[in-house]
């Protein structure tokens, strides 16, 4: 099986600094880093431009740019790019800054070798890409949530769960928060098992069609 590959973005205007860095990720050989240099924003820029890249590793005073406005015009020109600031022994605190404004993590210079680095760079790998799959579970989630409603408002039907031993509860479409819901609710969690319980509202009638376990409620309701 062939190793891991992974594409970096070194932004690093200082030749010693460059060559290091490029020494310490050629020395991993799982993954395999494939590292294209730029000494400027704008040549990041362009490389950007014109391919992705699994990560960014950046210094933060460039002869272009300065501070945590380095990281800005990254992630401000090309969003959901996992970047890891390289810092000196005096900008510690500006490298925290950057992490508030979308870095991954800083790496001080001169504190860390060959393995320090490679582990640091897999763990904000790693974790990012975790995060980055929450995200898009999320948002798909939050889209499917919003196409169920849409499914209870056109069919006039509603949810609810309810839990007796913690009181946790929840609803959507009809379902509501009146003393007449409530008491179905009550009642479907007496009886146990499966059923159905007609409750009236502002003069309507409502079904709730009820599964109970252990004190837990799942139900349906519809407008009569």
């Amino acid at each position: 099986m062939s190793a891991q590959e992974l594409k970096v973005l070194l932004l690093e205007d200082n030749p010693g600094d460059a060559f290091l860095m490029k020494f310490y990720l050629g020395e991993s050989t799982s993954p395999v880093f494939n590292v294209s240099h730029a000494e400027t924003v704008k040549a990041a820029l362009d490389l950007l431009a014109e391919g992705s890249f699994d990560i960014i590793l950046s210094d933060m005073n460039l002869p272009d740019s300065f501070g945590v406005d380095t990281i800005k015009t990254i992630l401000g020109k090309f969003p959901g790019n996992l970047v890891i600031v390289l810092t000196g022994l005096t900008d510690e605190d500006v490298g925290l800054e950057t992490v508030r404004y979308g870095a991954q993590d800083f790496l001080t210079k001169g504190k860390f070798d060959s393995k320090v680095l490679i582990s640091s760079v897999m763990f904000s790998f790693e974790r990012f890409k975790l995060n980055t799959q929450i995200d898009s579970f999320t948002k798909q989630l939050g889209e499917e949530n919003t196409r169920f409603d849409v499914i209870q408002k056109l069919l006039n039907v509603g949810y609810v769960e309810f839990d007796s031993k913690t009181n946790a509860a929840f609803s959507s479409g009809i379902s509501d928060d009146s003393e007449e819901l409530k008491k179905a609710v009550q009642n479907a969690v007496a009886n146990s098992g499966t059923g159905e319980i007609v409750y009236k509202r502002k003069d309507t009638d409502y079904r709730l069609l009820y599964e109970t376990k252990d004190g837990k409620i799942c139900g349906v309701i519809q407008a009569v």
